[in-house]
């Protein structure tokens, strides 16, 4: 045999082994086989377990949780495994605290140490099919409010216990994480948590909680960065979706959310609040639609934290909550208990369509700064305007301007109120003021609040509580208004409210 044909048989060797390696799949793992039972009353804590750990110590697999009802405690993922999920699969979190595994790490009163699935320190993983992952939250909620029908009264908030499994899916100092198609419910608190991870994908998620439920955020990103979110359903009573830091995590870069659908009483998409210690920067926000949602973006400065380059765009819908001072967008800057103070700068706010009875919120304490702040093509539709000032008094929500301080913004009668902003754009807005009675839609008898228990019982006989003006500014130092096609609510009051600024106006 000549050189040349040996050459050519160990070439075609060589194909076929790299064939037949590229079309092996990682091997199978029915947690079934393990013992696992799916009648939604056994625990299957163990089996399950057993076939993550087989899987991982074979070197990785996929393990499949069938059709059935599967009730488990905390279960701890491996690297390279894929927990797969199938059509009619249920994974239901056990009702009782003691099923789960204590952690001891630092928790706050969302933070829990109890979860259902829990990872830590592992990569390529993955959470996918087309099951459901069931939280059974209501066991670790306490007794609401009930009507003669034994319905729940709404509009009321749920309190949570003080032991409860939250978040539901905790996932920490991991990278290369997929979490795909899956449907996720009935958290106790959080629903899914990322933390201190990197390089991750969250597609095509839904996650669906009672729309009052407790501290029940949709999907948390905390100290992480390399992560891209799209493609997403999530209805629920807390941010849907939200990046933050605290005092031991990194900080958040390089996240990219888009495409996606969410209905909630808080913030559909969110930066930082009480959760802002560490800096958060490169993050981009685009075509995502809001259904009830009380705001549909927010960032928060809180304690001390450097909010930056952020880029919002192609967001619509309806800021229908039944609740109070629901407001399309925010931003906000305030000093902590401590008297540290951070600020947001380089945000571009374009392409926005909302129908909302709120107004825009940007107030920086005078010792943060919140600058270069664009909004450009926003048409808002008002059904109703909302008096603000006549609520202002007890409003004490930590993600609403303190009244002690920032009184008269809070008050302020404007679709955008601005004080402490350097830099300040505001071009190509228009304004669609209520023209007949309030749409029945938009007239909820009772509206709760953020932060008290108070109840409220507007009356929609006139549209109008009060009148707006198109901007009302407080130290706004540079940057121009040009807004032609923008007017007040009534041609009687000055279409911009400039006090102590220097905003230039072109139109």
């Amino acid at each position: 045999m000549s050189t040349k044909t040996v050459l050519i048989h160990i070439q075609l060797v060589l194909i076929i082994v790299l064939l037949c390696g590229c079309s092996q799949e990682k091997a199978v793992y029915n947690i079934v086989n393990f013992g696992a039972v799916g009648d939604g009353q056994t625990l299957n804590t163990q089996s399950i377990q057993k076939a993550i750990d087989q899987a991982h110590q074979n070197g990785g697999g996929k393990v499949i949780v069938p059709s059935g009802t599967f009730l488990s405690g905390t279960l701890f993922l491996k690297s390279n495994v894929n927990l797969h999920l199938e059509i009619g699969a249920i994974l239901l979190g056990s009702p009782h605290i003691e099923d789960y595994t204590e952690l001891s790490w630092g928790h706050n009163k969302d933070r829990q140490p109890w979860h259902l699935i829990y990872a830590d320190s592992i990569s390529n993983v993955a959470i996918t099919g087309l099951g459901t992952i069931d939280g059974n939250g209501e066991h670790f909620w306490e007794a609401y409010e009930k009507d003669d029908n034994d319905n729940m009264v709404v509009p009321r908030w749920i309190k949570a216990k003080e032991q409860k499994v939250s978040p539901l899916i905790d996932i920490n100092h991991s990278e290369r994480i997929t979490i795909k198609d899956i449907t996720v419910k009935t958290g106790g608190g959080w629903n899914i948590h990322l933390f201190n991870s990197k390089i991750a994908t969250i597609n095509s998620v839904k996650v669906i909680n009672n729309i009052y439920s407790p501290n029940s955020d949709g999907i948390d990103l905390t100290g992480c960065s390399d992560i891209t979110v799209s493609d997403c359903f999530i209805k629920t009573c807390d941010d849907a979706i939200v990046i933050k830091t605290v005092a031991d995590s990194n900080e958040s870069e390089r996240i990219s959310v888009s495409n996606c659908v969410m209905e909630t009483l808080c913030v559909g998409i969110k930066l930082g609040a009480g959760e802002s210690y560490k800096d958060m920067r490169d993050i981009s926000f685009s075509n995502c639609v809001f259904n009830g949602t009380s705001r549909f973006f927010g960032l928060y400065s809180k304690n001390g934290a450097v909010i930056e380059n952020i880029v919002v765009n192609n967001l619509t819908g309806n800021t229908n909550a039944k609740l109070v001072y629901n407001r399309p967008i925010q931003l906000m800057v305030e000093k902590n208990g401590k008297g540290e103070v951070g600020g947001i700068r380089n945000v571009i706010i374009s392409n926005v369509a909302a129908h909302t009875d709120g107004r825009i919120l940007m107030t920086s304490d005078p010792d943060g700064f919140l600058e270069d702040i664009y909004f450009r093509d926003v048409i808002l539709t008002y059904p109703r305007i909302e008096d603000p000032a006549s609520m202002i008094e007890g409003a004490r929500s930590n993600q609403f301007p303190r009244v002690s301080e920032f009184k008269e913004a809070g008050a302020a009668r404007a679709v955008f109120v601005a004080e402490n902003v350097s830099n300040l754009v505001l071009d190509n807005v228009k304004l669609n003021w209520p023209t007949a009675n309030v749409p029945l839609n938009w007239q909820h008898p009772e509206r709760i609040e953020n932060g008290t228990t108070r109840v409220h019982k507007p009356d929609y006989t006139n549209p109008r509580e009060t009148e707006f003006s198109v901007l009302w500014a407080k130290n706004v130092q540079g940057g121009y208004l040009d807004a032609v096609l923008a007017a007040p609510s009534n041609i009687s009051l000055p279409k911009y409210n400039l006090n102590a600024s220097t905003i230039r106006i072109k139109n």
